[in-house]
């Protein structure tokens, strides 16, 4: 494990490089450039900020306006939520409590364990350990997030519990997608699905999704593949998950003007497509659970 780094270049090869780049004063991020694209991370959070394949429009978008301070968390990227999604906790007890947003790995100081790249990809493994760190979820536990930016993107999420009791999650993989504008986009898997929909209150939908533009916040019960269609960029986004039950799908529309953290007209220029588990899982004592998602490029169709 590598915990402070230093600035400039960690590795290089004749496929590209690796550096260590200052965020803000005492957060350090990771940016490579690789012969099939360039993209970045930062240690805070364990968070991807960017990446952009070789001959491709920016498939993850960041805000010119994220605040990059401890206690605040990163707009745009792939925020983890975690140990709870939303703005609920389940206590040791079984009752549910009010706690602070989407949890504390994504206002937490991850670790470097790991860095490897080869002609294909280059690999980047974090990780994230603790306990009592929270009074509302104590227990101890040990986050490994693998991940690899190639032709593809992979996001690979493993959750230990180390403590003597079994313990309940909810997260979320909160990615941000660049796009034209989501008046343009639509995601034709989601219109047969069922949801909950967080702004009216209303569960147990189904409507058609002729674009997604905001303000939209919803939870689709699906587990499978979709694909974000941008019918301007004339790209497809394929985005596969596996360990997850739900997608949450999310832009803030007019909402955004509220928001410090999103740049002018910021909210024109991505869909949150995330996915989740919204509702309570289990990991038994000792054990792991994983959470996961593979993002493809293909022309539109």
């Amino acid at each position: 494990m590598i915990d402070k780094l230093q600035l400039g270049v960690i590795l290089e090869n004749e496929f590209g490089r690796v550096e260590c780049f200052e965020l803000s004063d005492g957060l350090q991020g990771l940016r490579f450039f690789h012969q099939h694209g360039q993209g970045s991370l930062s240690l805070y959070g364990g968070q991807v900020l960017t990446w952009q394949p070789k001959d491709e429009q920016a498939v993850f978008w960041l805000s010119d306006d994220s605040q990059y301070s401890e206690g605040k968390a990163i707009r745009g990227g792939i925020p983890l939520c975690w140990p709870w999604f939303g703005g609920e906790v389940k206590l040791a007890n079984g009752d549910i409590s009010k706690a602070a947003n989407h949890g504390f790995a994504r206002q937490s100081q991850w670790q470097l364990t790991d860095i490897h790249m080869s002609s294909s990809n280059v690999k980047i493994v974090l990780s994230f350990s603790g306990d009592k760190l929270s009074p509302d979820w104590p227990a101890a536990f040990e986050l490994s997030q693998s991940l690899v930016f190639g032709k593809s993107f992979e996001q690979h999420l493993t959750m230990k519990n180390l403590s003597a009791q079994a313990v309940d999650y909810t997260g979320a993989l909160h990615s941000y997608f660049c796009v034209s504008n989501p008046q343009h986009v639509e995601i034709s898997a989601l219109n047969n699905t069922s949801f909950d929909d967080k702004l009216s209150g209303i569960d147990d939908q189904q409507s058609l999704l002729r674009h997604c533009t905001g303000p939209i916040d919803r939870i689709y019960h699906r587990s499978d593949s979709v694909t974000i269609v941008d019918h301007n960029w004339l790209r497809e986004i394929e985005v596969s998950s596996q360990g997850c039950q739900q997608w949450v799908l999310w832009n803030p529309g007019k909402d955004a003007e509220k928001m410090l953290d999103v740049h002018d007209q910021g909210e024109n220029e991505f869909v949150c497509l995330e996915a989740a588990n919204t509702h309570w899982q289990t990991i038994a004592s000792k054990s792991n659970a994983s959470m996961s998602q593979t993002i493809t490029l293909h022309a539109k169709k």
